[in-house]
């Protein structure tokens, strides 16, 4: 896939990649593993799941680095706040993928159920539809998300979300930061 839009002026950029939760950083190592992220892997400062900004802040900002930094978040809501301080704001570039409503609707995706899903969503998260639907008691396991996860079906159910979500202008998905 080409890079969005949005991620031609990060190119050359080395990423603190951080994810939202369990599943996220599951995906997201696999796909740093398999260098089929957008961003070369050795390009990869760091994958975290911190995500306060301030945290990000302290534990990654300070440091003089030789190469050009950007934050890449990976998260499920455009709601959360985060502010970098006016230091580091012009500075490091943050890009959000958003995966909404949740990660889990990979899944959901890569299970065929999507349609099935969709009916049932607004009475149900994407998490709860595959313990109670799929029987998938363990989806936010990280021991049952590496088992469950290839590169090939991430990258598949990835690209299928796409094409199947209503996303906003200028909105990035999974699909849009791997190669």
């Amino acid at each position: 896939m080409v890079p969005s839009k949005a991620l031609e002026h990060l190119q050359g950029f080395h990423p603190i990649i951080s994810c939202e939760g369990t599943g996220e950083e599951v995906v997201v190592k696999k796909l740093v593993a398999a260098d089929a992220l957008v961003f070369p892997s050795c390009d990869v400062v760091d994958i975290t799941r911190k995500r306060k900004a301030q945290v990000i802040q302290s534990d990654y900002l300070g440091f003089e680095y030789d190469w050009p930094v950007c934050i890449m978040r990976i998260l499920d809501s455009p709601r959360e706040r985060f502010r970098l301080g006016h230091l580091y704001a012009d500075r490091f570039p943050v890009v959000n993928v958003y995966t909404r409503p949740e990660i889990e609707m990979l899944v959901i995706i890569r299970k065929g159920r999507y349609h099935d899903y969709s009916k049932k969503k607004s009475s149900m998260k994407p998490s709860v539809y595959c313990k109670d639907v799929l029987g998938l008691h363990d989806v936010k396991s990280a021991t049952f998300l590496e088992d469950y996860w290839d590169v090939e079906s991430i990258v598949v159910a990835a690209q299928e979300y796409r094409r199947l979500s209503h996303l906003e202008r200028n909105e990035l998905c999974l699909a849009d930061v791997v190669k």
